[in-house]
């Protein structure tokens, strides 16, 4: 069916009636009251027809600070997200929590009728990512990643040239995070503490191993029982702008290097790493990440807010490179010799060649910044009323996170490793297999993990 004819049907016309009314606003949850989580919820209650019910976290504090950016009727606080999902008047679930608790919170509210709003990562494994594109699917429920570069007007120009062939075919593509830090103590080596008041650090551990409470695991994205360092917080945006501009999302392999080369912490994760994933059409995608030196292989130094990043697409008649504050697309430079008429003693006596010149085979172009997080949360609820597939999808989100899950796995295990992307499973390593999924701790469970 025609996108034109499915939005005329009456039952769609129907629905996108009775979405956004005065009378009838969409109940909004919060699960997971961090910054991102709060980033999210600014950007949700600027809807006309959303109304924030709740907010949760498992530490008190958050919740409370969330509460109160609620401009609106005071929401319900809560630390058990259980406490919602049952809700009537909860139409929509944010999942804005530490990666480990993103699979299970959606599958569940997934089961319970609601539309979900999860950040990126959307999973911890890549058997949890596959799950939750299940649920989504079985319960017909629309589901955003907050992949929301692909909500930008400037990202959405610039893959489009690249589509069009505008940079000719492209065969290599770099990503990364280049940071400077000044000192290499990190979050330092803290002992274990008493919890501290307002935390429900069992709860905030959920599926993930049972330990006594550091301070130090609370930042959560540096450490393998809860997420995965670089590459699965910057990484899964850059390489999803990738995907999308060669229309790709499946690698053929993938091999890794580094490790914790400079912070000398509590932490698990890689500071330093590069990753090298092999495409099909003979596509390389190189991703890197430092925290000792900023400069970027675009040749910037790094004073940016986030150091030096982006992705640097570089095809057969140009290169583009594209952040969020911009686009440029540079020409391939072409030689060509003029026929010299003097001697060729005389022409080489300037140093500057023998009457070469240079042209370009594209055009030149260049883009500033656009509005990303909130275009992707309009489009999120648009897609609510005419149940279509939101632009960054449960399934477009899981193809990205579980890019850099692999990497991961080939960094821990030091393989190069075969990837079977249509079974989710590696062909040479029985090792990196076992790496797909875990097993929660109990009472938690996932069914099919």
């Amino acid at each position: 069916m025609k996108r034109r004819t499915f939005l005329a049907t009456p039952a769609v016309t129907a629905a996108a009636s009775q979405i956004g009314t005065p009378g009838d606003k969409l109940g909004v949850a919060l699960i997971g009251c961090g910054g991102m989580g709060r980033a999210d919820l600014i950007d949700f209650q600027k809807q006309p027809e959303v109304e924030i019910r709740a907010v949760c976290d498992v530490f008190r504090p958050n919740a409370e600070a969330a509460a109160k950016l609620v401009t609106a009727k005071p929401p319900d606080i809560a630390s058990d997200y259980r406490r919602l999902l049952d809700r009537k008047d909860i139409d929509v679930v944010i999942v804005a929590t530490p990666d480990h608790w993103h699979p299970l919170i959606m599958i569940q509210a997934c089961a319970a009728g609601k539309d979900v709003y999860v950040e990126k990562p959307i999973s911890h494994n890549v058997r949890e990512g596959r799950l939750m594109v299940e649920a989504a699917r079985r319960h017909k429920r629309v589901v955003q990643v907050g992949i929301q570069q692909r909500s930008g007007a400037h990202f959405q120009r610039a893959v489009q040239a690249v589509q069009e062939g505008r940079i000719g075919k492209v065969h290599f593509a770099q990503c990364w995070n280049h940071n400077h830090s000044a000192s290499n103590k990190g979050m330092g080596n803290p002992p274990d503490t008493a919890v501290p008041e307002g935390l429900d650090w069992d709860l905030w551990l959920g599926p993930a191993p049972k330990i006594p409470y550091n301070p130090g695991r609370r930042n959560f994205r540096a450490f393998w029982d809860y997420a995965g360092g670089e590459l699965t917080n910057w990484c899964v945006h850059l390489v999803d702008i990738v995907h999308w501009a060669c229309q790709v999302d499946t690698p053929l392999s993938v091999t890794s290097s580094g490790g914790k080369w400079f912070y000398q912490d509590a932490r698990d994760c890689a500071d330093t790493q590069e990753v090298i994933w092999e495409y099909p059409g003979n596509l390389l995608v190189r991703y890197s990440t430092m925290v000792h030196n900023s400069f970027g292989p675009n040749g910037h130094p790094g004073h940016k807010s986030f150091g030096s990043y982006g992705v640097l697409l570089q095809g057969t008649k140009g290169t583009l490179f594209i952040d969020r504050a911009g686009y440029e697309i540079i020409p391939q430079m072409e030689a060509h010799t003029e026929k010299v008429t003097a001697g060729s003693r005389d022409a080489y006596d300037d140093l500057v060649g023998f009457g070469q010149f240079y042209t370009g085979l594209t055009t030149p172009e260049r883009g500033a910044t656009s509005f990303q997080h909130q275009p992707h949360v309009r489009n999120f609820l648009d897609c609510l009323k005419t149940r279509e597939r939101p632009v960054g999808d449960i399934e477009t989100g899981h193809r990205s996170t579980a890019t850099c899950l692999i990497g991961n796995i080939a960094l821990r295990t030091g393989e190069k490793l075969q990837w079977d992307g249509a079974k989710e499973q590696f062909t040479n390593s029985p090792r990196a297999n076992t790496m797909l999924r875990r097993e929660y701790r109990r009472p938690w469970t996932l069914p099919g993990l």
